[in-house]
């Protein structure tokens, strides 16, 4: 019955996609772009977290950090004053949320909150190392590790990019992982400078000698092991170093890869390089200097470092097949569903799907156009699950409809943008409001509204299950229209409202 409520639920309401829209449909706070949610299989009941930004825009401004519900809806969302904010993310482990608030090329914040979104710790760089805001880690320990960046001046004049000599003055961008412990001692600290030389990097990503990125590190994971798995995403290439020397251990892909790969091509420009469980590697494999058509994919290899051979065991293209030139990430659930932000593309491709392992797709999310997010994750329980949420009361005296959060809140805010604890609506839609909750705003489930003259007998749909005994008024189908009551068995697994003289509803199926 419930999977039949949710089904149902997308016919029944503007507020939830239809397979085929194409609509910015779900409504948000003024702070969060439009975007649309595709759901495909309602058996999924986690959340998904994201930060949504626009291309090209880098002011300092409230950005989000969003939170949906299963449904697609914005259960929270925290705005944060900078020029973009990243990863964001939860830490199972520790009960902690996590993201990066990026302020200038030398301010940078990496920023913890508890299991009810209240800041409990925030970090930085230290010894004039810049911030990097790719990646913030919390480790089996307790430990943080933070993505930074180093500038060092090397004479490149005997190599050639593109043709064209280095200078001997190349101010060359290396990639640092430093590591703090709670007290926000400096516990460790690795420099790809001292490590990797810059003729490890591929032409084919620009030469500067104001600024060589040559390596342009996106990812940190602690291994199994207690050692470290870097993505470098100028490198095509996975390093892992040892955690105590700071030495190369072996390299996936690139110039001189440790690892042939059995039954694939290797990956470009890659992103969110991760162990999994099952001692796995996957990644989101950009593509970048694929051959052409250049399709990007998430990938999972699994690695023989006794004959030194990756094989590629599981990979996901979209249907149709397109290319994300840049960001992006592919995390995957201890249930083997697969989180996939797609980073730098636009509609009508997806800015981030969840697929199961069969590659079935669970759900789609497509933000606005030039609308964008560096990664996007999956749970599939938060703390969030145990929290209630604030309920919308409807009332309509004389044609004008009234929407009324709960009482005791210091901040409302409303899907139309308004600030009152209620508001009166003169159209049909789906509405939301969001009150303080921690160091954001929690959201109500949307309300929806299907003819405004009829606003709150149709809108408060009840659970299909238990017995009410108020009086019946009226039958209703999926579209709002009054019918007649429908006869069992001759309309059996027909779906239709029940309307109550007391202004409930309840969503019934004929025969169960």
């Amino acid at each position: 019955m419930v999977k039949l409520y949710l089904f149902f639920s997308g016919i029944l309401f503007p507020g939830i996609a239809m397979l085929t829209a194409q609509g910015l449909n779900s409504p948000v706070p003024p702070v969060i772009p439009p975007y649309q949610f595709v759901l495909h299989d309602s058996t999924a009941q986690g959340y998904y977290l994201s930060t949504p930004f626009k291309f090209g825009v880098n002011t300092l401004s409230p950005k989000p950090a969003v939170i949906l519900d299963s449904k697609g809806f914005v259960v929270w969302y925290m705005p944060v004053d900078a020029r973009n904010i990243t990863d964001f993310k939860f830490e199972p482990r520790w009960q902690m949320y996590q993201f990066v608030r990026f302020l200038n090329q030398q301010q940078a914040e990496y920023i913890v909150l508890d299991s009810i979104f209240n800041p409990v710790d925030s970090f930085t760089t230290a010894n004039g190392i810049l911030p990097d805001s790719h990646d913030f880690q919390i480790t089996d320990d307790g430990t943080f590790l933070l993505a930074g960046a180093s500038d060092t001046v090397l004479d490149l004049s005997a190599y050639l990019f593109n043709g064209v000599p280095g200078s001997a003055n190349t101010r060359v961008i290396g990639f640092v992982v430093q590591e703090f412990d709670e007290d926000h001692n400096l516990l460790f600290q690795w420099d790809s400078n001292d490590h990797i030389p810059p003729t490890s990097g591929y032409a084919f990503y620009g030469y500067n000698p104001g600024g060589f990125d040559y390596c342009h590190g996106n990812s940190i994971e602690e291994d199994s092991d207690g050692n470290l798995l870097l993505s470098f995403r100028h490198l095509n290439a996975v390093y892992k170093i040892d955690r105590q020397t700071g030495k190369v251990l072996w390299q996936l892909g690139g110039k001189t890869s440790s690892f042939t790969f059995s039954n694939d091509p290797g990956f470009s420009g890659q992103h969110d390089a991760r162990r999994l469980p099952n001692g796995n590697i996957a990644l989101f494999d950009n593509a970048n200097m694929a051959a052409p058509p250049r399709i990007s994919r998430a990938v999972e290899y699994e690695l023989d470092t006794i004959n030194w051979v990756a094989t590629k065991v599981w990979e996901y293209k979209y249907v149709p097949g397109f290319f994300s030139r840049a960001m992006a990430g592919h995390q995957t659930t201890p249930e083997r569903l697969h989180a996939i932000g797609y980073g730098l593309v636009f509609r009508p491709n997806p800015s981030a799907v969840l697929v199961d392992d069969a590659g079935n797709l669970v759900s789609e999310l497509f933000f606005a156009d030039s609308v964008m997010s560096y990664r996007s994750y999956y749970y599939d329980n938060l703390p969030l699950a145990g929290v209630q949420r604030p309920s919308i009361q409807c009332s309509q005296n004389s044609g004008t409809v009234t929407l009324t959060a709960p009482p005791g809140y210091g901040q409302y805010v409303w899907s139309t943008g308004e600030t009152a604890k209620e508001i009166n609506i003169q159209e049909s839609g789906a509405y939301q409001v969001w009150v303080n909750y921690g160091a954001g705003m929690l959201g109500s489930e949307p309300f929806f509204v299907q003819d405004i003259n009829m606003a709150c007998p149709i809108s408060n749909v009840k659970n299909i299950n238990g017995i009410d005994n108020q009086t019946i008024i009226g039958y209703f189908d999926l579209l709002g229209r009054r019918i007649t009551r429908p006869e069992y068995p001759e309309q059996a697994g027909k779906i239709y409202l029940v309307q109550y003289a007391d202004g409930r509803s309840k969503l019934m199926v004929n025969g169960f």
